[in-house]
C-alpha cells in the first residue's frame, strides 16, 4: 500500500509539471509570445526541460520543507534594514529558509517573513496582515525604511501594501520574483477565490494597478518558462520607474531556491544596504 501511494505521488510530482508546461506552451503561441521565448533561449527543448526539472525539483523540497514554516522561526538581528520576505500561494515562510540564509551571509542580518493563508484568505485579508506586519517592524523607529521582497502572488501583496499612503515613503527598495503581475492564465483552473482572481482581467491585478508604485528602486526578476504565470507579459509590470531582468530557464517555484536568483537580488540591494 504504501509503495503503491507512494508511486502515485512520483506520478503527480512529474505529471503536474508537464501538464502545467503544455498548457505554458498553448498559452504564449495564442498570445504571440512563443516566437520571442525560442529566440532569447535559442529554443524550446533545453530551457522547457530544465524547467521541468527544477518545477519537480521546488516541489519536492516544498513539500519536505513546508510543515518547517509553521513551526520554526529563525532568529533575526535587530541592526540594519529590515528585510521582509512574503512568499506565494500554497507556500509558507518555509519558501525562504533558502534564500533567507544566502541574504544573511551577504550581509543582510534584519531578516523577517510574512506569511498569509492563500488557501483560506482573500486578497486584501492578506494586504492587511502584510501592512500589520508592516506598522510592527517600522513602530520603533519613525524615520526608518523597510525592504519588501515577494515571490509570485507575494510580489502583489507587497505592491498593494506599499502603494498604501501610510507605507509609500516607508519603502526602501522593493523586488518581485515571477509575480503574475497581470494575472496568469493557470488561474483559470483554480477552484479557489484568491487563485481565481488572478486571471487576467480580474481583481486582484485592478487592485495592485489602482495603487501608485512607492518612490524607491523596483526590480522584478521572471524566467521565460515560468510554468505557474504565463503568458509572458503577465509577468511585467508595464510601469515606468521599474528595472526587470531575467533569470536562466528554471520552475516558477524554484527562484526561492536558486543561487543565481538570489545574487541578482543581492547586487541590486547592495546599494541600499550601504546607504
Amino acid at each position: 500500500m504504501k509503495t503503491f501511494i507512494l508511486l502515485i505521488l512520483i506520478t503527480l510530482a512529474i505529471l503536474w509539471p508537464l501538464t502545467r508546461y503544455a498548457l505554458f506552451l498553448v498559452s504564449n503561441y495564442l498570445a504571440g509570445h512563443l516566437g520571442y521565448i525560442r529566440k532569447q533561449l535559442g529554443g524550446l527543448a533545453k530551457p522547457i526541460a530544465r524547467g521541468v526539472l527544477t518545477a519537480i525539483a521546488a516541489e519536492v523540497v516544498a513539500v519536505v520543507t513546508y510543515p518547517f514554516g509553521w513551526f520554526i522561526s529563525p532568529k533575526s538581528e535587530k541592526t540594519g534594514i529590515p528585510v521582509l520576505m512574503v512568499h506565494g500561494l500554497f507556500h509558507n515562510a518555509s519558501a525562504w529558509f533558502v534564500f533567507r540564509r544566502r541574504l544573511g551571509k551577504a550581509g543582510f542580518v534584519n531578516l523577517h517573513t510574512y506569511q498569509y493563508g492563500s488557501l483560506t484568505k482573500s486578497f486584501s485579508q492578506a494586504v492587511t496582515g502584510l501592512e500589520e506586519r508592516l506598522d510592527n517592524l517600522l513602530e520603533d523607529s519613525p524615520d526608518s525604511k523597510i525592504i519588501l521582497i515577494g515571490h509570485s502572488q507575494g510580489g502583489l501583496v507587497c505592491r498593494r501594501a506599499a502603494g498604501n499612503p501610510v507605507y509609500r515613503d516607508r519603502v526602501a527598495a522593493m523586488v518581485t520574483l515571477g509575480s503574475p503581475h497581470k494575472g496568469s492564465d493557470l488561474a483559470r483552473f483554480a477552484s479557489y477565490s484568491m487563485a481565481r482572481d488572478l486571471i487576467p482581467g480580474r481583481a486582484t491585478a485592478k487592485s495592485v494597478d489602482a495603487v501608485p508604485d512607492p518612490d524607491c528602486p523596483r526590480l522584478g526578476i521572471y524566467t521565460l518558462v515560468d510554468d505557474f504565470v504565463f503568458p509572458l507579459d503577465m509577468l511585467q509590470t508595464g510601469r515606468s520607474g521599474w528595472q526587470e531582468r531575467i533569470c536562466s530557464p528554471m520552475g516558477h517555484v524554484w527562484m526561492v531556491y536558486s543561487r543565481e536568483v538570489v545574487g541578482m537580488v543581492i547586487d541590486f540591494l547592495r546599494p541600499v544596504l550601504v546607504k
